[in-house]
């Protein structure tokens, strides 16, 4: 920029014009020199003579000038440093302003609200920089900034309406510059709560000045001078340290429990706790509580500034690992942990002692199955017993009970309050209640309909001639029928007056004389159904039933005999004796699967004295010596059935074909002709054993009930009862297939 438009004198008149009559005389004497220079080194120091005058000239016009007029102020600047000297006497603002744009080159806007007499003094030479924020002072001090708009154009307008206005917004602490320029600077906090903060520094900001929390971004918004913005940002600084941020921190607690100690602990930092013993319920019904407060000043005489600047502490207990969250400053969970550290220590006595009711499960089974949980066993209680949860084995329930390992548990059960009494550790007994909850649960039980039969199926034919002659004298009657030679104690089949004559008759004949009956016999017989027995078994899910039906005989095992004695022989016996079930056996052991359906473990057992076949062993010797015959038939099988419906277990026991010929003797064995005086039967029997076998799961007391009822409604209509069982029977024996007969004559 020249140095004429770099100065802005406001003189008088008559001041202008002795300074003017000055620069003629000095350019009159300049050329005087200039014309009688006789040489080049006279020339040169010709002129720096004149450059010497010039100076002097012009500094005793400004002197005179000074001294013989009162002027507003002056903003000069020195040609050889380019600093400004700034002078402003009581001056106007808007003369401040005219002289500012005229050595900045800026333009400027402001209108009648605009005004106010400054006074700068300034002794000492400063750059145009500097003359600037010298400028922004002066419009500070009067109520006004300067405000950049379009085209390079400033506004100067009100502090108050610089807020509203298009100011310079920052966002990092790029332009810091200790100037009093209004901008609005964003200031996000890293470890301190703006919201908490922003309470200490209003009372440092300007008059006019704005301050703003932003509380997602943990962010505040500042319209402030920029010099005080730097000295806010010096609080801040300090202020917004590392020992404020929230980190979240696990405390393991190993002996105490944690809800407990999360209550006392919030207690010592001035939370707000509900109180009172917990009970075992109300800590399980709350086992994710959160508590939270905030925290309070160490001492009571500590000042406000600390206690605001103190970070919230939030504690939530985790009952499931007996743990604490904490969310506080790294100090302060430090503190809290050595507060657990002294706090969490083991019970004199090597543990607490806890008595658990069971609901459902049996004690001694419980116990048992515990016991090898916890000690490592693979023993069997992991099968079919009594507690709740069917079929689960120690082993896999080992991942849930590894900490039980480190601790020394004792466990027995009392049978006559059906309870556990534990004694263990907190952190223990809180894992054994897990388990002890997950088997101690209602099981289902199942209703099993069983009926158990034999089908004889019996293809016979008989085909042959009966002959009856009776005389008749008197009261002595003598018959003569083939069907009673077998067997008969008469003399060719002599009887007595009053038994059976012929085939379907019975009675005497009448009168006297003698009668003479022939009959030819042709049938065919078919087979019968035995209903063993129908039992009706309740049990529980995975839980072994059985129903026994028969009787207790003595059974021979031995006889000793020796000659001591009196007896008829002149031998003395003794005999040992077994007692033997017969009859009726059904075990059933159910266990309910996916999709309703029901795997059923069949035993099955039919035993009952053989007469037949005990006849054949008498046939070695007598029947009181070698005792009876016993038949034993069982099914053992594993079936998969579902809810309500049937299924048929059973076939063929057994099948016996024979042929049985009754005749006349001497007249049975002639040739051709002996056909009349016999008759032969030949029989093919099969016998099947069926069971059937229909499960009812039975989930809650009303089924139970429902199903109570319907039984008891089938026992009362014994008709439809029995055509139940002669249809099912029916339907059983036709399933077996026609089997052709095997006759003979």
């Amino acid at each position: 920029m020249e140095p004429s438009k770099q100065m802005n004198f406001m003189l008088s008149a008559t001041a202008h014009r002795r300074i003017l009559a000055m620069f003629v005389a000095c350019t009159l004497v300049s050329g005087m020199f200039a014309t009688f220079a006789p040489s080049d080194a006279n020339a040169q120091r010709n002129r720096l003579r004149k450059q010497a005058v010039q100076k002097e000239l012009r500094a005793r016009a400004s002197r005179e000038a000074a001294s013989n007029q009162t002027f507003e102020g002056r903003l000069e600047v020195d040609d050889d440093t380019g600093k400004v000297r700034i002078d402003f006497n009581d001056a106007e603002i808007t003369v401040i302003i005219d002289a500012i744009s005229k050595l900045s080159g800026k333009n400027f806007i402001y209108d009648d609200r605009v005004r106010g007499k400054v006074t700068i003094i300034s002794p000492m030479p400063v750059s145009v920089q500097e003359a600037w924020a010298v400028f922004e002072s002066v419009l500070k001090i009067k109520g006004f900034t300067a405000i950049p708009g379009p085209a390079g154009v400033f506004k100067v307008v009100p502090l108050r309406d610089a807020k509203e206005s298009n100011i310079e917004t920052v966002r990092d602490g790029r332009d810091s510059e200790n100037r009093d320029q209004y901008v609005t600077r964003m200031i996000p906090l890293n470890y301190i709560d703006a919201t908490a903060i922003s309470t200490t520094l209003k009372p440092l900001i300007s008059k006019d000045a704005a301050l703003v929390v932003y509380a997602p971004t943990n962010t505040i918004i500042l319209t402030d001078t920029k010099s005080n913005i730097r000295r806010l940002l010096g609080i801040l600084e300090a202020l917004d340290v590392e020992m404020h941020k929230q980190e979240l921190a696990v405390i393991k607690v190993i002996y105490a429990d944690a809800d407990t100690l999360g209550d006392q602990i919030m207690n010592i930092y001035g939370g707000s706790s509900s109180g009172g013993k917990k009970t075992a319920a109300s800590a399980r019904k709350n086992r994710a509580s959160r508590r939270k407060a905030a925290a309070a000043p160490k001492s009571g005489g500590g000042g406000g500034f600390e206690a605001a600047q103190r970070a919230e502490v939030r504690i939530i207990t985790e009952s499931r690992t007996n743990s604490l969250l904490v969310l506080a400053s790294r100090t302060q969970i430090g503190d809290i942990r050595d507060l657990v550290h002294k706090l969490d220590v083991p019970v004199i006595g090597g543990g607490k002692i806890h008595v658990y009711y069971l609901k459902h499960a049996d004690a001694q089974e419980m116990a048992k199955t515990l016991n090898d949980l916890v000690s490592g066993s693979r023993g069997q209680s992991g099968g079919a017993g009594r507690t709740g949860s069917a079929g689960v084995k120690p082993q896999a329930l080992r991942s849930v009970v590894t900490p039980l390992a480190d601790g020394q548990i004792n466990l027995s059960a009392d049978p006559a309050t059906n309870s556990l009494v534990i004694q263990a550790s907190k952190e223990a007994y809180e894992t054994l209640q897990q388990v002890i909850e997950k088997l101690d649960i209602a099981r289902p039980q199942v209703l099993v309909e069983a009926l158990i039969m034999e089908v004889d199926i019996t293809d016979g034919f008989e085909l042959g001639f009966n002959f009856g002659y009776a005389l008749v004298n008197n009261d002595i009657t003598y018959n003569f029928a083939s069907p009673d030679l077998i067997g008969s104690s008469t003399p060719l089949g002599f009887l007595s007056r009053s038994t059976l004559l012929f085939d379907g008759e019975t009675g005497a004949p009448e009168g006297e004389g003698s009668q003479f009956t022939a009959q030819m016999q042709a049938a065919a017989s078919d087979g019968r159904i035995n209903i063993l027995s129908s039992p009706h078994i309740l049990t529980s899910d995975n839980e072994l039933a059985e129903i026994r039906i028969g009787d207790n005989i003595p059974i021979v095992t031995s006889r000793v005999s020796s000659a001591a004695g009196a007896t008829d022989n002149g031998l003395s016996s003794s005999v040992n004796v077994e007692r033997k079930d017969i009859g009726v056996t059904l075990r059933v052991t159910p266990q309910i699967s996916d999709g309703d359906t029901v795997r059923l473990e069949i035993f099955q057992e039919i035993t009952e004295v053989n007469d037949a076949l005990s006849v054949i062993v008498a046939g070695t010797g007598s029947s009181s010596d070698v005792g009876v015959a016993l038949s034993n038939r069982h099914v053992e099988n594993t079936v998969v059935v579902a809810n309500g419906h049937t299924v048929v277990i059973g076939g063929l026991i057994q099948e016996v074909d024979s042929t049985q010929e009754a005749k006349v003797p001497f007249l049975g064995d002639i040739p051709v002709l002996g056909w009349l005086f016999k008759s032969t039967t030949a029989t093919t029997r099969r016998t099947n054993l069926i069971i059937m076998l229909t499960p009812h799961i039975i989930r809650s007391p009303d089924d139970l009930e429902s199903e109570s009822i319907s039984r008891r409604s089938n026992f009362t209509d014994t008709t439809e009862s029995t055509e139940e069982l002669e249809r099912m029977a029916k339907a059983v024996r036709d399933g077996l297939g026609e089997v052709s007969p095997h006759s003979q004559v």
